[in-house]
């Protein structure tokens, strides 16, 4: 009863009030980029040793922390890597397992998640404590950021997404939304072809507040369908006359580091 419910329309009113960190938001775009790195890399950068890498397989995520922030960023699909392509292909749904969740999710994502959630709740039991908890990553790494989100399904963590896919069905989104929507800040840029996929024809949905930045790189927040195809046809456009293809670029992890950093 409590699903058909939130289906409807009725847990939208509790997205309304948010305050989104706006500087916070390009911290998390930047962790997301720096994801990417190797481990060497990724040390030039937080010399300060406050972070733990862990890597499973294919599924790979850096725990940061800082006096008051515990963060997990998890990388996203690299084109290179034949397992991520294939984890991202495992589009069928599959139920969720925790008491605190409901609905079906993505099978490659919840797997990709169920490898890494031991080292996951290691890190949280020990260093979680008297900090904010934060989950973000790009692109894969945005859609097994919101599964462990649901999956901690604590009512003061937040999530920042950034090009993100759908990752479960409307059950699921609902839910999700109705528990935790306030602090779910999701980004899209124009027409980045990822956040379209899985597509809504099967039963996929997006979750949280969206923020969505337009060919100009205006922002606005959860735009209309007739915004964002009036933004996917001008982008489309555009992209012909520059000779690229304007879905594929819109993805680039750099392009939300720079939006994010260039928010007003």
């Amino acid at each position: 009863c409590l699903v058909v419910l939130l289906r409807s329309g009725f847990c939208k009113i509790f997205l309304r009030f948010f305050i989104m960190d706006k500087n916070r938001a390009y911290h998390m775009a930047l962790l997301s980029e720096r994801a990417y790195l190797p481990l060497k890399a990724f040390q030039k950068l937080h010399t300060d040793r406050r972070f733990n890498f862990h890597s499973v397989f294919y599924n790979q995520f850096y725990t940061v922390w800082t006096a008051t922030e515990l963060i997990f960023v998890f990388r996203g699909t690299e084109i290179t890597d034949f397992a991520d392509i294939k984890a991202d292909l495992k589009f069928r749904l599959v139920p969720v397992e925790s008491d605190g969740e409901a609905g079906k999710v993505h099978r490659g994502f919840k797997k990709s998640l169920d490898m890494i959630w031991e080292a996951i709740s290691e890190d949280m039991e020990r260093l979680a404590e008297g900090r904010t908890v934060i989950f973000t990553g790009h692109s894969l790494g945005a859609a097994v950021a919101t599964l462990a989100f649901s999956r901690h399904d604590d009512y003061s963590a937040q999530l920042y997404t950034f090009g993100s896919p759908r990752v479960g069905n409307s059950d699921y989104a609902a839910v999700l939304n109705f528990k935790h929507g306030e602090r779910i800040f999701r980004f899209r840029n124009h027409n980045d072809i990822v956040t379209r996929h899985p597509m809504s024809f099967w039963s996929y949905r997006h979750v949280g507040m969206c923020f969505y930045f337009g060919g100009d790189g205006t922002c606005v927040t959860n735009p209309s369908f007739w915004h964002r195809l009036k933004q996917f046809f001008s982008g489309m456009i555009e992209g012909v006359l520059d000779k690229k293809i304007d879905s594929l670029a819109d993805h680039s992890v750099t392009n939300y580091v720079r939006l994010t950093r260039e928010l007003e």
